[in-house]
């Protein structure tokens, strides 16, 4: 069971991230199908973790921070596959509600990403976002992955990070048939570890990016 599952988050795991383009390395594969993203459930009905930074800049600098091409800004733990690059697939580049881009990871397996909302004031920044159509065969359990970032501007001086990201499990495979039990399995077994390591592995990315780039800036 633990091996089925580890599979599964190691190849779904790997992007949701709301960072500029890098096509380089990344083309639409044969046969590929661009889908509309599923029907996308209220986020209690779904499988989650969340983490939280305090980067020690104003929400600005915090906020540009992510302004790096994906694979330089995801940092991933040995048990998972990295991103190759990503393409876009509609007019507009990604980051605009609407838009959508298919991201190639390191195993040769791709998938879709669909910005859903993006908003910023003076004081705060959501940016939420949909995975889905993974090529992967060890993803079929899962139907979709949901990410949202929200930036609070805390004064001049920090701005307070809260990345949440859910998961749509197919209630007709393992682990989604057993229902409570297979979430439970799914988000203990490995949300709450590996893909853990990952949100908390990236936000620590950022922390870093954010204040050593304000600390440049000043010079």
């Amino acid at each position: 069971m633990s091996k089925v599952l580890f599979a599964m988050l190691a190849v779904v795991a790997s992007t949701g991230f709301y960072v500029r383009s890098s096509a380089a390395t990344c083309v639409r594969p044969p046969g590929f199908t661009d889908t509309p993203h599923p029907a996308v459930a209220p986020v209690d009905q779904l499988v989650l973790h969340t983490v939280e930074i305090i980067i020690n800049r104003p929400l600005a600098v915090a906020v540009s921070a992510a302004d790096e091409p994906l694979q330089d800004t995801l940092r991933h733990p040995n048990s998972l596959p990295g991103v190759d690059g990503d393409v876009s697939l509609t007019e507009r580049d990604f980051g605009s509600p609407g838009s959508r881009r298919l991201v190639c990871l390191s195993d040769g397996s791709t998938l879709e990403e669909q910005v859903l909302e993006r908003e910023q004031d003076s004081h705060s920044y959501r940016f939420r976002y949909v995975v889905w159509n993974y090529t992967t065969v060890q993803a079929r359990p899962i139907v979709y992955g949901l990410g949202e970032f929200l930036y609070s501007g805390m004064g001049d001086a920090a701005t307070r990070v809260h990345w949440t990201y859910s998961f749509e499990l197919n209630r007709h495979r393992f682990p989604g048939y057993l229902g409570s039990v297979g979430d439970f399995l799914f988000r203990v077994g490995f949300l709450d570890r590996q893909y853990a390591e990952l949100m908390r592995r990236t936000l620590e990315g950022l922390k870093t990016d954010a204040e050593s780039k304000s600390a440049v800036d000043r010079k």
